[in-house]
């Protein structure tokens, strides 16, 4: 079998088709969290993440042959864009502290939508290099977001998941009434979006 069938192999494999797809999913979550109520977003990340972190356990074992050379998508604005929707959704339960190595006692202080947003970035570079990469680029994908997952957006997923497990379940008081639904053009003529009944005088106009 040639290097080239191996990679159509990988990429096609369920477990890569899975959790592209959930990536995928997570990312368009995310640019839309404005649209669900603060309640609904706790309760749908809580899911997403913990799906997320079983799918990526099931990804193959390859290694980037050039990380440095994996092209990047996702600009500073774009994160600082997601990070602060986060932000602004989240509210007052932004803030926790964060467990950095849980046998040494190293904690710090950080934000959900911090986590969130670098959870983000990782997983729109890959869905990126997915969508339009070559065969080699997109084996170096898989293996470059496997890889810091082990070293990196890993922790940061349990960490955020302790923190929505609470929120979830301790009784916290999350604002159902806040989601921001896009208001979308209405091309109707005027009479239709005010609920009347055209007369005569209309059709002469």
């Amino acid at each position: 079998m040639s290097a080239s069938d191996n990679y159509e192999k990988t990429i096609y494999s369920d477990e890569v088709v899975a959790f592209t797809t959930l990536a995928a999913e997570y990312c368009k979550f995310l640019n839309a969290s404005a649209s669900f109520s603060q309640k609904d977003f706790v309760d749908r990340a809580l899911k997403l993440l913990a799906i997320l972190y079983v799918k990526t356990l099931s990804l193959p074992a390859v290694e980037a042959t050039d990380a440095d050379m994996i092209e990047k998508s996702v600009t500073q604005e774009e994160w600082d864009e997601v990070h602060n929707a986060v932000a602004r959704k989240l509210g007052r339960f932004d803030q926790y502290t964060e467990t950095l190595d849980p046998l040494a006692g190293d904690d710090a202080m950080t934000s959900l939508s911090e986590g969130f947003a670098d959870i983000y970035q990782d997983l729109k570079d890959y869905v990126m290099l997915m969508q339009m990469g070559s065969a080699e680029m997109m084996i170096d994908a898989i293996g470059e977001c496997a890889r810091n997952f082990r070293e990196y957006w890993g922790q940061r997923l349990t960490n955020i998941l302790r923190v929505l497990h609470h929120l979830q379940y301790s009784g916290a008081k999350l604002n159902t009434t806040d989601a921001i639904i896009a208001k979308q053009e209405d091309d109707r003529p005027s009479w239709e979006r005010n609920g009347q009944t055209p007369n005569d005088n209309y059709w002469d106009e």
